[in-house]
């Protein structure tokens, strides 16, 4: 996010409720009206939903500088998803309508938040295009170059997934099986595309991992 947004976001929210909050604990439950508008300065939060079933699909990763929940904030829609923390997160929390009067008198602001939106909107379309057209292992290819490119951190030659991901969780993105998806991680990390250093996900060269993709993907 441009500095500008950023630094007026964080000034507006700052005047508000501070909240501090350790790894897997809910900020928000589906089904509940949320208590305000929440800005992250630190950590990373997942929104998902549970299937009848009980089955947990992923829907996004909020990184710092992001806020939520915003439809429900603009639309005035139910709010339908659990927000948790996945990992230590720091979290400011204001009332809707003084957030929707700041946003009607910071055009820059709403600007660079449609933007975010937009390429939230493009990435689920290209997620839901191999969920429907393709196998479990070309969507586990596809969702680490999502993570990477949006969570990625480059460390030398390699790039770095910021946040802890599971098998149980790789699983609830691409709608498959625990079991499935850790025998095509394993197929990854076998073929020397992937590796996990301390726990986090380590991609060791981008061009392997697109090239993998492509061959699967026709």
């Amino acid at each position: 996010m441009c500095q500008a947004p950023v630094a007026a976001l964080t000034s507006f929210f700052e005047q508000y409720t501070r909240i501090k909050l350790k790894k897997c604990e809910i900020i928000i439950r589906a089904d509940d009206t949320p208590q305000g508008v929440f800005f992250i300065t630190r950590g990373y939060v997942r929104q998902y939903v549970i299937g009848t079933t009980g089955a947990v699909f992923m829907i996004h990763i909020f990184k710092p500088h992001s806020f939520f929940p915003m439809t429900w904030t603009i639309n005035n829609t139910p709010n339908a998803y659990y927000y948790e923390a996945i990992t230590a997160v720091e979290l400011w929390r204001a009332p809707k309508e003084v957030t929707l009067a700041f946003l009607h008198t910071h055009p820059d602001v709403v600007y660079n938040l449609t933007s975010r939106l937009l390429l939230g909107v493009s990435g689920m379309m290209r997620r839901m295009e191999y969920l429907i057209m393709h196998d479990a292992y070309t969507r586990i290819i596809f969702l680490l170059l999502y993570l990477a490119h949006n969570l990625g951190v480059r460390e030398g030659t390699v790039v770095v997934l910021s946040v802890p991901v599971t098998h149980r969780e790789i699983s609830a993105w691409v709608g498959t099986t625990r079991e499935t998806a850790s025998i095509h991680v394993e197929t990854l990390k076998e073929r020397g595309i992937i590796e996990y250093r301390k726990r986090r996900l380590v991609i060791p060269c981008m061009r392997d991992l697109e090239t993998e993709l492509a061959a699967y993907s026709h």
